[in-house]
């Protein structure tokens, strides 16, 4: 059964997502932030509601939210998925913007497809609305610092 959530309408959070601690003070303006986790090292799947604070002006969720959204996400599937490296910062953000996403609704960051390619991580992302693609995030990370030996 899906649990309730509140920021001014009644929102479900579907099963198995659990709340994600903010990474940082800025992830923190995001709202509440869900992960489930994939298992057999399938990747993640990010959630969150999307929230009047999100909205243009035509009641949708921004398109600098949404880059935000999957520039956040994609930084949280390298993290995940290539526990070794230690920082990174983005170097490149390519958006592709398909249909709107209500306030209320269900957002669901899905990770496509990831390359490292020495000191860059090429990475594809998906926000999805159910199995409605809502965007389409192509994002260039480079590694700086130290990396975590695996």
């Amino acid at each position: 059964m899906a649990r309730r959530e509140s920021f001014g309408t009644s929102a479900s959070i579907p099963p198995g997502f659990v709340r994600m601690p903010p990474r940082s003070n800025f992830f923190r303006t995001l709202g509440r932030t869900y992960v489930k986790e994939g298992g057999d090292g399938a990747p993640p799947v990010f959630g969150l509601h999307v929230r009047p604070k999100h909205a243009n002006r035509h009641g949708t969720g921004h398109g600098g939210f949404l880059a935000t959204l999957a520039d956040t996400f994609m930084a949280a599937f390298i993290q995940r998925q290539l526990p070794e490296i230690g920082g990174m910062w983005t170097t490149g953000l390519t958006m592709e913007y398909r249909r709107p996403a209500a306030v209320g609704a269900w957002l669901q960051g899905h990770l496509v497809g990831m390359e490292r390619t020495g000191d860059t991580v090429t990475i594809r992302c998906e926000l999805r609305i159910g199995a409605l693609v809502v965007c389409r995030a192509t994002g260039i990370f480079k590694i700086v610092g130290k990396t975590r030996p695996r």
